[in-house]
């Protein structure tokens, strides 16, 4: 494990997530990643790099040697970055980078996720898909989030009950400021969800109001009523320097319960 000074990607293949991570004195984050080329099988060596920013620490990169092609493997966050062991507390942005040098193999298909461990309890998300690193972030076309509208990572469902409330995580590694466009879907229309602004390498959670949910019908579940709105981020914000998840937390305790991608 070395910390990364500088890295020339122009002969590698190399693809990039953005993920959220959580440190506090009794949670903790493990790193998880399966590089995958498809139907390529040959044990190429694989380097991993991890990159962790946001309000209160220092932007450092670290590099995981030793990973091989098709070969799962991971890491304890507070490892690769000591100061997690003790003054760095609160909601980090987290980019895992996956390179290899036979420029023919496809990183992505490949794999991640991270897991919030603290003594009570284990949550573990998959991370968004890899993409292609890109030299400049190039905002989505709109026509390329509805045409994946309804599928993997391209909305979430919002939930309203008793005992699940919903937040959205946004994760800028960018340097420029952003201001999302939040949707939610009600009766064929685009509604507009305003969230605020996202400075450049930060990593936010916004709590979502119950007015979200105001025109949500009930449904009279077992467990008492539930509301439910279908969000999706709008194409001229799905840049490759940000990403976002939906994150369902314990009304009153807080505790993380689930995650999933936009």
């Amino acid at each position: 494990m070395v910390e990364r000074a500088g890295m020339d990607n122009a002969s590698m293949n190399s693809v990039k997530t953005l993920a959220f991570c959580l440190s506090t004195p009794s949670l903790r984050t493990r790193v998880h990643f399966f590089p995958s080329a498809g139907v390529t099988s040959g044990p190429y060596a694989i380097a991993c790099t991890l990159t962790l920013f946001g309000k209160g620490v220092e932007k450092r990169s670290v590099v995981l040697d030793g990973g091989r092609l098709g070969q799962p493997d991971g890491v304890r966050l507070e490892d690769a970055f000591p100061s997690l062991r003790g003054e760095a507390s609160g909601l980090f942005g987290l980019e895992v980078e996956l390179s290899c040098s036979q420029g023919r193999v496809n990183l992505l298909s490949s794999q991640a996720a991270v897991e919030l461990v603290s003594p009570s309890a284990s949550v573990q998300y998959a991370v968004a898909p890899f993409k292609h690193r890109e030299s400049e972030p190039q905002p989505m076309g709109d026509h390329e989030v509805r045409a994946t509208e309804g599928g993997a990572g391209a909305c979430a469902i919002a939930l309203q009950e008793s005992h699940v409330s919903s937040s959205l995580v946004m994760v800028n590694s960018g340097t420029e400021t952003i201001k999302p466009e939040l949707f939610r879907v009600a009766e064929k229309r685009e509604v507009p969800i305003h969230v605020g602004t996202l400075a450049p390498e930060s990593t936010v959670e916004v709590p979502l109001d119950e007015a979200l949910f105001r025109d949500a019908p009930p449904h009279e579940c077992i467990f008492g009523l539930l509301r439910a709105e279908r969000l999706f981020i709008g194409g001229h914000t799905r840049r490759s320097d940000t990403e976002y998840y939906l994150v369902y937390r314990e009304p009153e305790t807080k505790r993380l319960v689930s995650v999933v991608a936009l």
